[in-house]
């Protein structure tokens, strides 16, 4: 475990490129759905489970940069702590505080020194609805990031990460594609996550670099996409 950053240590110096931890989890996404692909024959990533994506993302971003770690269920109060995130009141239930982190991206200034906690990533093999599996998770980074805020600590950004597939649109008529589909899918979870973060002086943003389309033996047509919603402070 790496050990908690010294109190006084230049915070700017352990920064972190958002787009680039970005990319990185939409690569390791990409990379899981294909190599699952190929163990199943044709299955998406919805039936997968949900540490097959957790490993392939924690691959990519501790390339990201020099500098760059990452620890696996790291238990959510020792994550704070170092992150020096304050924690004498009690915070909101939503935040789990007692309960694990899918993945943290550490940040040292040099191998051998002391990092700190930068982001928080919750993982979902599969997301296409709102509803309780969106709601806990970005709330949960919500109260995190807002917590961060707050007293000054180290966490810059939260992400959920998760592979969106859809097939053929149910309704043709509103939909006529099924990137179509996809999109208005993306977009309506990206509403509900913004109204559950914008009260506190947040906001969230989807990222899904690339769609992809193909098709099945009977002709059908399907698209995915890798996804992350980034919580993250307004831009100044």
């Amino acid at each position: 475990m790496l050990t908690i950053i010294l109190e006084g240590r230049d915070m700017t110096a352990l920064r972190v490129s958002k787009s680039e931890v970005e990319g990185a989890i939409c690569t390791g996404i990409r990379k899981a759905y294909r190599e699952y692909l190929r163990w199943t024959g044709d299955e998406g990533l919805h039936g997968a489970p949900e540490y097959l994506l957790t490993c392939a993302v924690a691959r990519e971003l501790v390339d990201v940069e020099e500098g760059c770690y990452v620890t696996l269920e790291a238990g959510m109060r020792e994550t704070l702590e170092y992150a020096n995130v304050c924690l004498d009141e009690v915070p909101r239930v939503t935040l789990r505080l007692d309960g694990r982190a899918d993945v943290v991206l550490w940040v040292a200034p040099e191998v051998g020194q002391d990092g700190v906690p930068r982001a928080i990533v919750e993982v979902k093999n599969y997301l296409a609805e709102p509803g309780a599996r969106l709601f806990e998770d970005v709330a949960r980074l919500r109260d995190a990031l807002e917590l961060s805020v707050w007293c000054g600590g180290a966490l810059e950004f939260g992400c959920l990460a998760f592979w969106l597939g859809v097939d053929e649109p149910r309704q043709k008529v509103r939909h006529d594609t099924p990137v179509a589909w996809l999109q208005h899918k993306s977009r309506r979870l990206w509403e509900v996550a913004q109204e559950l973060v914008s009260l506190d002086g947040l906001e969230a943003r989807l990222v899904q670099p690339k769609f992809y389309q193909g098709a099945y033996d009977d002709g059908t047509r399907y698209a995915w996409a890798p996804s992350v919603l980034v919580i993250e402070k307004p831009t100044e």
